[in-house]
């Protein structure tokens, strides 16, 4: 098992209950004692559990709004998969909207091979990747700072998104669910999040499977106002029907 998937592993047990002890986790994805306790530091010093005595409980806030430091950390193979299989939407001359995710932050990297691609953000760091990619035209969203999603939110960011019309919106979210649809911790980032679905063609959502039947406090579209969904594991029958039926083209990676 890799180091990654082991710590995302146990990141997923920590998260079923309130306490989990070095032993049970041990057992659970065969690794030795001393190596689960190394590996509890890392994530403690990442800020996404909390060492106790014996084990670990888990911290993450309840609001889903984890810091990008924690999130950059995690799910990172899942990420660049789910990233992979998005970039066969990015097209020469297009214009997107990226969110602040770390998920669509992998895309990145990626746009190497594309020309003269406008990409407008809200999020600091992808901000600051991007402006490394010379062949991209990116603009950021003004307005206030979220710090821990790292992110620009506020009347202002919303003012400067709907000078724009792109081609496609880019983004993930904290919670998805078949009722709610996508969900956010807070209504300062739903609220840039729903303005750039509207100013935006085509709406493409990258989410995990650890985020299925996950329902945060804002909503901000049903499942019928996203074209394409890339995950990372095959949902259930449950899913996979609510999406066909809302005209949702599934991608799994």
């Amino acid at each position: 098992m890799l180091i990654d998937e082991r710590k995302n592993q146990i990141l997923g047990i920590t998260k079923e209950k309130t306490y989990v002890s070095v032993e049970e986790l041990s057992k659970r994805v065969f690794a030795s004692p001393a190596t689960i306790r190394r590996d509890l530091a890392d994530l403690e010093r990442a800020g996404l559990i909390q060492r106790v005595r014996g084990g670990a409980s888990n911290i993450a806030p309840s609001t889903g709004e984890v810091s990008s430091i924690v999130r950059k950390q995690t799910m990172v193979v899942e990420k660049r998969r789910m990233a992979t299989a998005a970039l066969q939407f990015m097209k020469d001359g297009r214009s997107y909207f990226f969110d602040s995710s770390t998920t669509v932050g992998e895309i990145i990297p990626m746009l190497g091979k594309t020309h003269d691609v406008t990409i407008i953000t809200t999020g600091l760091e992808n901000a600051f990747c991007l402006s490394s990619v010379t062949n991209c035209n990116t603009y950021i969203a003004g307005g206030q700072v979220q710090n821990r999603a790292a992110s620009t939110i506020g009347g202002d960011a919303i003012d400067f998104i709907k000078h724009f019309n792109c081609d496609a919106f880019v983004f993930s979210c904290h919670g998805f669910s078949i009722k709610a649809g996508p969900t956010e911790g807070t209504i300062e980032q739903q609220r840039c999040k729903k303005a750039m679905l509207e100013n935006s063609a085509q709406h493409i959502l990258l989410v995990d499977h650890t985020k299925f039947g996950s329902t945060l406090v804002a909503s901000f579209c049903p499942l019928s106002d996203i074209d394409v969904l890339i995950t990372d594991l095959e949902p259930t029958n449950e899913y996979k029907e609510a999406l066909s039926h809302a005209g949702v083209e599934l991608i799994v990676v």
